[in-house]
């Protein structure tokens, strides 16, 4: 769940004056062309579209925008709920309010819940994309709003394309403010489709962000580096695993934002393959073969390295656009899922080819290029007991050597994570 409170204000954050009237903006002035109460269709202001848009990307989203909606509209307290769970209370949301507030907005929500919500026409899952709603008539005559000063309060719902929602509390609770306006709502309607499209810039963020999780994680279990680097030969990013090994190979670092090795005849090599793959990407060559090098072992360390072009992106460019790629990886080092010490890997292989503990830890420590008698030795067992255990497993695997064995392991690799 995603917590926080604040006091900023858009003041604080605004670059342009806003009329202001009894300590807040005067949306008299700002919403002009009131008909019969009805507001403008004017657009709301630069900087509360500016947080709106910025905050998604924040690591706390939406809070930036929250503050600056609270600080517009005087409320006590906003709530911007991005996941709501009607029969589990799992919400998770995101909440501005004044400094060292007395209330408890945690404590309140969980009391709505549990004695109020059933009650509520406008709860949130009754609510419709794009609706606006003053809930004045459903709230102030409560026990429940009298005894935690409700004075006022607004909610809007938005939706976007994928089915994601969001909702947006306000509550006043100070009677010596005036209620809601008849702007303060055209405000939030004329809101409703900025945050819809802010919803799904920010649900299309949180996707990508899980797939490069994903991804990356995927690079991480088969102990692959991946480096990213400009038109400039410049590191952009380097995932895990490329970390670990600038820090831990002798002889490869990152100097002022660049790979350097300290074979220089292969770091001319690195260098020539670089340039080589970023003009091969400004000149739209949707296909170029990698350039693999190798650096000399130093020290127990064999390092490969593939040189790759970044994919082609029409409409993205700049002096931080991935223009090559660096794939990195330790040719010594035993791939670690594969290593019979991780127990989740023994019970993996255990249920793949219903095999004994025993009879999958071999299997793990052939995969890994020990012989019999090595294995045997690991294990703490007779050679003649490890014979045994590998004729049994060929039998269950179908496979006549040790070879076959390996192969069938490292087939099995993507499942034992």
């Amino acid at each position: 769940m995603l917590t926080e409170t604040s006091s900023q204000s858009l003041g604080s954050a605004a670059h342009s004056p806003l009329p202001v009237q009894g300590g807040r903006p005067d949306w008299s002035q700002l919403w002009s062309g009131m008909v019969q109460g009805q507001p403008s269709a004017s657009a709301p202001p630069g900087d509360l579209l500016h947080l709106l848009y910025q905050s998604i990307q924040d690591a706390l989203p939406w809070q930036r925008f929250a503050e600056g909606l609270r600080g517009l509209l005087g409320a006590r307290n906003v709530v911007i709920t991005l996941h709501h769970m009607q029969q589990t209370g799992c919400d998770s949301y995101v909440m501005a309010g004044i400094a060292d507030d007395p209330i408890d907005w945690q404590a309140v929500e969980e009391e709505y819940r549990a004695n109020f919500m059933a009650l509520d026409p406008l709860r949130l899952d009754r609510m419709a994309p794009g609706q606006v709603e003053r809930l004045t008539l459903h709230l102030t005559h409560s026990h429940f709003a009298e005894k935690l000063g409700f004075t006022d309060s607004m909610r809007l719902c938005v939706a976007e394309p994928q089915g994601m929602r969001c909702w947006v509390d306000m509550v006043r609770c100070d009677a010596a403010q005036p209620l809601f306006s008849a702007a303060d709502m055209a405000l939030l309607r004329a809101l409703v489709p900025h945050m819809e499209t802010a919803l799904g810039l920010f649900a299309r963020l949180q996707r990508h962000e899980t797939e490069r999780f994903v991804y990356e994680s995927m690079l991480d279990h088969f102990g692959l580096g991946c480096v990213l680097l400009n038109g400039a030969g410049e590191v952009l990013h380097m995932n895990p695993v490329a970390t670990q090994l600038v820090q831990r190979v002798p002889g490869l670092g990152v100097v002022e934002r660049r790979l350097r090795l300290r074979n220089r005849a292969v770091q001319r090599l690195l260098d020539q393959a670089i340039e080589k793959m970023v003009l091969a990407r400004e000149q739209g060559q949707e296909e170029v073969n990698g350039e693999i090098l190798r650096m000399g072992q130093v020290e127990d360390h064999l390092l490969g390295l593939l040189v790759q072009s970044a994919p082609v992106r029409h409409y993205y460019r700049g002096q931080e656009t991935p223009c090559a790629i660096v794939y990195l990886s330790e040719i010594h080092t035993p791939l670690q899922a594969l290593q019979p010490a991780k127990s989740h890997s023994v019970q993996r292989i255990c249920s793949l080819f219903d095999l004994t503990r025993q009879e999958a830890t071999l299997s793990l420590l052939l995969a890994c290029g020990h012989t019999i008698a090595e294995a045997a030795q690991k294990m703490q067992i007779g050679e003649s007991a490890a014979r045994n255990y590998s004729k049994k497993v060929y039998g269950k695997l179908a496979i006549s050597s040790q070879a076959d064995l390996v192969r069938v392991m490292l087939r099995s690799l993507l499942f034992l994570r």
